[in-house]
């Protein structure tokens, strides 16, 4: 078996809004408009509130309040509009996996957490384009779910081999499956055909030294998941800190003295987030 065979039928057991389809479709056309793109999105109450939340939110810093979808299409650009509807697509499309495997709360908390910390640490070592750097923290390990999804009864004799321990996971998955959810993960993108930049981070985010495409953006979410796991953990600094490779230090230009006083910044901004991504959502206007 190979993680392409998995991902082959995800659409079975993984319903894809016809929005996140349309979208794609759309952002693929030269002729794509900020017009069309929030025509698509305003048949979908749940994407078009989130994505209203997310414009709103002090990611964006806006003085004035914005209630149209179009003006948030227009502010947040398509590309950044792109990621969100996927963001969305991703929390409402993995459910029915089973408590016994993973704790769902605990998973999109861990997620998100890691995309907002991989956004703030994209500004802080000033990446272009920061804002791309929260989807792919967040769906960084979005394999896991393909696997729990597709494999429940190897996941759970690799669950009882780690016996919790996230740091040797892949590689416990690689002795029992031949492959891991990096692997999964950056399939499950391809057969979405999401960005090089989205897939690379999937595939290299535990060794950010593999990495031959988007190599910052897998260097600073490395460091991103890095802290988020440490935190729900109840891990010192010093400990977050040890599990981050070196050499993503000098690829991002950020070191331990410059990212540890934002941590606690950080992580308050996820809470934020993490209720505009999870909570639930009332009909906003078009």
């Amino acid at each position: 078996m190979a993680p392409e065979e998995l991902v082959e039928d995800i659409d079975k057991l993984v319903s894809l809004p016809e929005v996140f389809i349309q979208v794609n479709q759309m952002m693929e056309q030269p002729n794509c408009s900020a017009a069309k793109l929030a025509e698509i999105i305003s048949t979908d109450v749940d994407i078009s509130a989130r994505l209203l939340k997310l414009v709103n939110s002090p990611f964006y810093g806006l003085r004035s309040q914005v209630d149209t979808i179009s003006r948030a299409v227009t502010i947040a650009g398509t590309h950044e509009l792109q990621n969100l509807v996927l963001a969305t697509t991703a929390v409402r499309s993995f459910t029915g996996i089973p408590e016994s495997l993973v704790n769902m709360d605990d998973y999109w908390r861990h997620a998100v957490t890691t995309g907002v910390m991989s956004q703030m640490l994209a500004r802080q070592s000033n990446a272009l384009h920061s804002e791309r750097l929260f989807v792919a923290g967040m769906l960084h390990d979005v394999g896991r779910l393909v696997i729990y999804l597709t494999l429940p009864d190897q996941a759970i004799e690799i669950m009882e081999i780690t016996s919790g321990d996230e740091w040797i996971l892949a590689e416990v998955e690689q002795q029992v499956l031949g492959f891991n959810h990096m692997d999964v993960g950056a399939a499950l993108m391809k057969s979405w055909h999401l960005p090089e930049s989205l897939i690379s981070v999937a595939k290299n985010h535990h060794r950010p030294t593999h990495a031959t495409e988007a190599k910052i953006d897998v260097a600073i979410v490395h460091i991103a998941l890095a802290i988020a796991r440490g935190e729900m953990s109840g891990l010192s600094m010093e400990e977050m800190l040890w599990a981050i490779e070196p050499y993503v230090w000098d690829a991002t230009g950020l070191n331990p003295d410059n990212v540890s006083p934002h941590i606690d910044e950080m992580l308050r901004m996820s809470l934020k987030t993490m209720d505009m991504i999870l909570a639930p959502t009332t009909r906003k206007r078009a």
